[in-house]
């Protein structure tokens, strides 16, 4: 006694040839409408009348900074680690007032609703119970490498979420650069006042 009827077994096994002879007709018909498979597009640099400089495509505004760069992957400014997988010691690019500058407004961006100001732990969030972050002014904070706190930021810490994504690599490097600053005024700073004897003095932070 048959209790259930599979809705393929009144198919004939000429009738299932069919049925995948149209599919691949259609699949056929799909790639060669010229919508997929032969698009109307341009080849790099090639000619067109499109732009006034005759070509498909223009040169970079002046002032342009690329998302990605020339770096090794495993340069030190994009992982902050060492050559043994360490957190580096120092910064592995030139500090700069410019860099400092940076530093400042990314940090008034993402880290002062913690830290405070000062970077002594003492922002908004504490008036909300949220527990109270560590003060970046500490002999703790100072004695780690910068490369430490390179991954911190990236990768968040405790209560801390990541920042990695909001926050690139080279705006990693400049925050540290402005917390090193802090620390060697003990407190917030004016970057554009820092000589060139205490920006030397921040990129030797060991």
């Amino acid at each position: 006694m048959t209790l259930f009827h599979h809705p393929l077994r009144h198919f004939t096994r000429w009738g299932v040839v069919a049925m995948v002879a149209a599919a691949l007709v259609l699949l056929t018909a799909c790639e060669a409408s010229g919508q997929m498979d032969t698009q109307p597009r341009y080849n790099p640099l090639s000619a067109s009348s499109f732009f006034p400089n005759g070509s498909s495509a223009l040169p970079l505004v002046p002032g342009t900074i690329p998302y990605y760069g020339t770096l090794p992957a495993n340069s030190p400014v994009i992982t902050g680690m060492d050559a043994n997988g360490q957190p580096y010691q120092g910064f592995p690019l030139p500090v700069t007032q410019d860099l400092v500058v940076q530093g400042q407004q990314r940090y008034t961006i993402y880290c002062v609703v913690c830290h405070g100001t000062t970077g002594k732990g003492d922002g908004k969030v504490i008036s909300f119970q949220f527990p109270k972050p560590p003060d970046l002014l500490s002999d703790d904070v100072s004695a780690m490498p910068n490369g430490h706190i390179f991954l911190t930021i990236e990768n968040g810490f405790g209560k801390m979420f990541p920042y990695g994504p909001r926050v690139n690599y080279t705006e990693r490097w400049a925050i540290i650069s402005y917390i090193r600053a802090m620390e060697l005024q003990n407190g917030a700073v004016d970057p554009t006042t820092l000589t060139a004897a205490q920006l030397d003095q921040i990129g030797n932070h060991p």
